[in-house]
Formats: C-alpha cells, sequence, structure tokens
C-alpha cells in the first residue's frame, strides 16, 4: 500500500506531538529528510532504511529542499508484519507547536507520503487481518471513552472478547448446519426424530446467546450515550443543590426564591464509572408567568425522556403537591428522595409515602444534598440501575456499536424462525437458509462477510490519525 500519514495527537500546544506514517517503502521515501544522531543501540550515522522494528532514533529532521533543520526528533520504526497496520511503519515524535508539525507533514508530503484518511491505520490493520472488525470499531471507543466503564468496555472487545463470543457461536451454528445438510443429503438415514431434536436443541441455545449479546447494548448504549437523569420536584426542593453535588461546583444557581431555574441545565459526570448527565429542571408547578411555565413544560419532557428520574420532595411539601408532581411521573424508573434532612424531616412524609406507594412508587430515600447524608444511596441507585438495565447480571461481554445490535437481533429472529421451522416439520431447507443468514450476520459484525462501502461507513467516523 502507498504510503500515507498524519499527527495522530491533538491540535495544539503540548511538550511533544507525534505524527504517524505508514505503508510500503515509507522508511525510504523519507529517510533523505532524517539525519540520525544516535540510535538505541548507540550507533551513529546510520540510514533511516537500516533501523529494525521497534528500533529508536534521535534524529534531526530537515527540509530537504534547503537542507535547514526543522526539529530534533525521535523516530521510532516497526517493521511488517509486525506493527499496528501490518505494513511498515514509523512514529516521529516532535515538538509539539503547530508550525513544527506542519513543517514536517510538509516535508513528508513532498517526499512523496500522501495525507491519511479518517481511520485510515485502523482499516489497514483490519485489512492486513491484524485486527477483526468488532475490535477495529472497538478502538474508536477506547478513543473516545469518558468514563471507566466504557474504556473497560471497549478495551474488552479491543482484545477480541465480542469476536471470540460470536465465534463461539458460528462454531455452533456450522455444525447444526452440517447435520441439516447430512439430512438433506441422505434423509433415508440421517433425518430420524434424535438429529432433528440435536439441531433444535444447538440452533435454540445459539439463538438465546446472541440474544443476550443483544440485550447487552441496553448497557452499552448507557456507555456511549451517558445516562440520562432528571431531577425534579416543586421549586426548592433542593434539585439545584443536588446538581452541584453531583458537579463539583455551583454549576446552578442556587437561591430561596422559588422559580430561579427556568430552563433544564445538563452537567456531565460520573458515577462509579458510570457516565451520566444530570439534568436540573424547573419546579414543577402551577404558574401563570409564560417563561416559567415553558420550563415547568420541559421539566415534564426531561423526566419523560431520562433513563432514571430522581423526584426530590422538599420538608414543606404537601401530600396534595406531591400527588400532583408524580401524576406526570413513571414509577418504574423514579427513584423518590425527601430532601434538606440537615433542617428537619417533612411532618407529612409517612403520609406521602403512602400516597405514592399507592400509586406504584418505590424506593423512598431521605437525603441531604448540603450535608452528603445518604449520598451513597443515590450514587448505588445508578450502580444498580445500570447493571440491571439488560437483566443479564454484570455480563463481561457488552455490545456498544447501534450497528452490532441490530445484526445480533437480525440473527436472534432468523434462528428463532429456525427453531420453529425445524419443530413444525416444514422443511429442513428452509431451516438451513435461515441459519446461513444468521451466519452472514453475525459475520458482519466480526468482518469475515464485508463490503467495501460498509469498511468505508465505519471508518468514515475515525479521527485522521488513528
Amino acid at each position: 500500500m502507498e504510503p500515507f500519514c498524519a499527527l495522530s495527537t491533538p491540535a495544539g500546544k503540548s511538550g511533544i506531538a507525534v505524527i504517524r506514517a505508514s505503508g510500503d517503502g515509507v522508511c525510504e521515501a523519507v529517510s533523505g529528510a532524517i539525519r540520525i544522531l544516535r540510535t538505541t543501540g548507540d550507533r551513529k550515522g546510520v540510514d533511516l532504511r537500516e533501523l529494525g522494528g521497534y528500533e529508536s532514533a534521535y534524529a534531526q529532521l530537515v527540509d530537504i529542499s534547503t537542507g535547514k533543520i526543522i526539529d530534533n526528533v525521535v523516530v521510532t520504526v516497526y517493521r511488517a508484519p509486525h506493527s499496528y497496520t501490518g505494513d511498515d511503519m514509523m512514529e516521529i515524535s516532535c515538538h509539539g507547536g503547530s508550525a513544527v508539525r506542519q513543517e514536517i507533514l510538509r516535508v513528508l508530503y513532498e517526499c512523496g507520503i500522501r495525507p491519511a484518511g479518517p481511520g485510515e491505520f485502523t482499516k489497514t490493520a483490519f485489512i492486513n487481518g491484524k485486527l477483526d472488525l468488532t475490535s477495529a470499531e472497538a478502538v474508536m471507543k477506547v478513543i473516545c471513552a469518558d468514563s471507566s466503564r466504557l474504556l473497560e468496555a471497549a478495551n474488552g472487545q479491543v482484545l477480541g472478547a465480542l469476536r471470540e463470543r460470536i465465534e463461539a457461536v458460528e462454531g455452533d451454528l456450522y455444525k447444526a448446519l452440517s447435520l441439516l445438510e447430512m439430512i438433506l443429503e441422505f434423509p433415508e438415514h440421517d433425518d430420524t426424530p434424535e438429529n432433528t431434536e440435536r439441531i433444535s436443541s444447538i440452533l435454540a441455545s445459539c439463538r438465546n446467546d446472541i440474544a443476550k449479546l443483544e440485550k447487552s447494548f441496553n448497557r452499552g448504549r448507557l456507555l456511549t450515550s451517558r445516562m440520562k437523569i432528571a431531577i425534579v420536584g416543586i421549586p426548592n426542593s433542593g434539585k439545584s443543590t443536588l446538581l452541584n453535588l453531583f458537579a463539583g461546583y455551583g454549576r446552578a444557581i442556587v437561591t430561596d426564591t422559588p422559580g430561579t431555574t427556568r430552563d433544564t441545565l445538563e452537567i456531565n459526570s460520573e458515577s462509579d464509572g458510570i457516565p451520566v448527565t444530570f439534568i436540573d429542571t424547573a419546579g414543577i408547578r402551577e404558574t401563570q408567568d409564560e417563561i416559567e411555565e415553558m420550563g415547568v413544560e420541559r421539566a415534564q419532557i426531561a423526566a419523560s425522556e431520562a433513563d432514571l428520574v430522581f423526584y426530590l420532595i422538599a420538608p414543606d411539601e404537601t401530600p396534595d403537591e406531591a400527588l400532583a408532581t408524580a401524576e406526570e411521573l413513571d414509577p418504574a424508573k423514579t427513584r423518590v428522595f425527601f430532601t434538606k434532612s440537615d433542617i428537619g424531616q417533612n411532618p407529612r412524609e409517612e403520609e406521602i409515602r403512602g400516597d405514592l406507594a399507592k400509586a406504584g412508587f418505590e424506593n423512598f430515600t431521605r437525603i441531604s444534598a448540603k450535608t452528603g447524608e445518604n449520598v451513597e444511596v443515590v450514587r448505588e441507585y445508578i450502580r444498580t440501575f445500570y447493571e440491571n438495565t439488560d437483566g443479564l447480571s454484570g455480563s463481561d461481554v457488552i455490545v456498544l456499536s447501534d450497528r452490532q445490535a441490530e445484526l445480533l437481533k437480525s440473527a436472534s429472529e432468523k434462528l428463532d424462525q429456525a427453531v420453529r421451522v425445524l419443530e413444525d416439520g416444514i422443511g429442513e431447507d428452509i431451516c438451513s437458509q435461515l441459519v446461513r443468514g444468521a451466519l452472514d450476520d453475525t459475520g458482519e459484525i466480526t468482518g469475515r462477510v464485508v463490503t467495501e462501502e460498509l469498511v468505508e461507513n465505519i471508518f468514515s467516523d475515525f479521527c485522521i490519525g488513528k
């Protein structure tokens, strides 16, 4: 493949920057622009073309047309096939100023190395068999990870966890397919109830395994799109104070004046490694103020669209007020907090608890965002909701991509049809076609079955230098 290059570190000032280049003859192309001063083996005057794989050199990078020094750099060489891309590859560590980076890239272009396209390094690694498609897709998740749990899940896929799970299922599907083919070829010998039952059992097991992987995307979505938690309640119930607690600073204005918050206010945070967007909302109440009324409507929309709702009840709130607010909430995803416990308990708390319990609400907790009382319970609600969202009790593999989830759903549906076709005696040939279709779906996930258009679509979302 012809050499290509790109900046692999972010734009802006930094101590160092890394420029990466890969392709056939990449070292030969730039050897005239790099004067090696010292290598890891303390050899001087060595030509760049003589460096072996995983060998570094301290060098001067010069303008090939003028001979002027652009920067002192460290060059690291990786030789095919033992590189990230599978081709010869080199990385230039230079000073991180914009002028230095631009001049080095200009020299590389003049040496015949073209600019890289989005994700071209990782796409080349996939084409050269260094990564399967699940690992390649997960690389971008690692780069974009903004929480420890997303990083852990993405790293698992980079290391092949999802591929291994899918390949195990595919192995069983091929066993079922071979039995089906034997029945079709030699019905007089192999078309027996025992074989049919064995095939049905294999397919049902594979369907269940694939369905579990698909369900894990419920957690994957919360990691990649962030869990959204709406904080709702009447004015002065402590919503903004709770938001500020999770923000770690005074993000929202807190006053004793009802109606201070007029619009939704969001902050991104992390709780037990889970990425969360907290949404502070306007106090819910009847109002004649047009602007405040719009804020109340937005609060109700935020509550309906959120994954989880924290419903705050103030110390002076009446049962009627509590029930009026609760009418707009989904009990299944709502956790109820009696707030400001540092200044006293709501005198009608037991009555409010009883009324809300009759309406289907559970999980009542007394908290103080000011003193931190029971804040650990709030965090526990977040962790429990996340871990129970797919009902898999902490499965070790989490699907992180819409594309993967859709293909798993399609494969699961085909296998479900295949089991029913077999049990209804409709025909082994139809069952065989459905199994092959499911294998095509799983093959699109790992890259065993792939089109050029699919590859381009996936890697078009990557950053240029990866």
